[in-house]
C-alpha cells in the first residue's frame, strides 16, 4: 500500500514537463493578463492573486479540467475585489522561489506587473510536494528533516511579496497551512513534517508587524470524501469550492486591513 503512493509526486514532477500541463496552466496566466493588467480603471479597488501548486490549479485527476480555488473565493468575496492564480502542478516551494522572476510562472514577477491598483493580498498554498520529495524516501518512522530548511522556501516567497514596492501601499500575504493526504497518513514521518512545518509557517506570519502575514490552517481534514480525490492527494471539484469559500472569511477580515 506504501508503495502504491510514493510515485504519486515523482508523477507530479513530471508534470512540470509536460506541455499539456503547462498549455493549461498558461491558459490561466493569459486569462489573468488580459482581465487584470490591461482592464486599467474598470475593475474593482481589491486584487487577490493565489500562487502555488496543483492545489492552486485546481487538479482533480482523472478529471481534465481545472477547478482552482480561486474561482469560489472570488465568488464568496462579492463585488469589489478580481481573484486570480497561477497553479503550478508538481512545483516545490523551493523551484518556485528559483523561479520567482520568470515572466511566465514566477511569483514576483506576477506581483510586479499588476498595477493601478496593485494586488492586496497574495494567498500562497504551498509545501505539499516538499513534503513529498523531503518523506518519499524515508521509512514510516524513520529520519529527521531540519524544519528552518524545509519551511524557508515557503518563507522566502511570502518575503518576496512583502518587500515589492509600490509607493505607500503594502502587500499582504496569506498563508494556508499544508493540508493532509493519504500519504500522510500512512508515513508518521510526513505527517509529523506537515504540522512542523505548519507550526513554523504560523509562527514567521506572527512575527510580522500590523497583520501584514497571516495564516490559516487548512480548512478541512483528509479524508475518503467527496472532497478529496481517489489519489489522496488532490481535491475534487467540490473540495475547490469548499476551500474557496472557506477561505473568504478569513481574506475579508484582511482585506479590511488593507490601505
Amino acid at each position: 500500500m506504501l508503495m502504491m503512493v510514493r510515485p504519486i509526486f515523482s508523477i507530479l514532477l513530471s508534470l512540470r514537463h509536460n506541455h499539456l500541463h503547462h498549455q493549461r496552466t498558461h491558459s490561466i496566466l493569459k486569462s489573468m493578463s488580459n482581465d487584470v493588467i490591461s482592464s486599467e480603471g474598470t475593475l474593482p479597488p481589491k486584487r487577490i492573486f493565489c500562487y502555488g501548486d496543483s492545489l492552486t490549479a485546481g487538479t482533480a485527476p482523472p478529471i481534465y479540467d481545472l477547478f482552482p480555488y480561486g474561482q469560489s473565493l472570488e465568488s464568496e468575496l462579492g463585488n469589489g475585489v478580481v481573484v486570480r492564480w497561477r497553479g503550478l502542478p508538481g512545483w516545490t516551494a523551493q523551484t518556485m522561489v528559483e523561479y520567482l522572476d520568470d515572466g511566465n510562472v514566477g511569483l514576483r514577477a506576477a506581483v510586479n506587473g499588476i498595477d493601478n491598483p496593485p494586488i492586496s493580498l497574495v494567498i500562497i498554498l504551498a509545501g505539499t510536494n516538499d513534503i513529498g520529495f523531503l518523506t518519499s524516501s524515508m521509512t514510516p518512522t524513520g529520519g529527521a528533516t531540519d524544519i528552518d530548511d524545509a519551511v524557508k522556501p515557503i518563507v522566502n516567497l511570502h518575503k518576496a511579496c512583502l518587500d515589492i514596492t509600490k509607493g505607500e501601499h503594502k502587500i499582504r500575504t496569506l498563508a494556508v497551512g499544508i493540508p493532509g493526504s493519504a500519504w500522510q497518513q500512512m508515513n508518521s514521518s510526513a505527517s509529523k513534517l506537515a504540522a512542523d512545518m505548519n507550526s513554523s509557517i504560523q509562527q514567521f506570519a506572527q512575527s510580522y508587524p500590523d497583520g501584514l502575514v497571516s495564516y490559516t490552517d487548512f480548512p478541512f481534514l483528509y479524508e475518503k470524501n467527496d472532497l478529496w480525490c481517489s489519489d489522496g492527494l488532490h481535491l475534487s471539484p467540490e473540495g475547490y469550492k469548499r476551500l474557496g469559500n472557506d477561505l473568504a472569511p478569513v481574506v475579508k477580515q484582511i482585506l479590511e486591513r488593507c490601505n
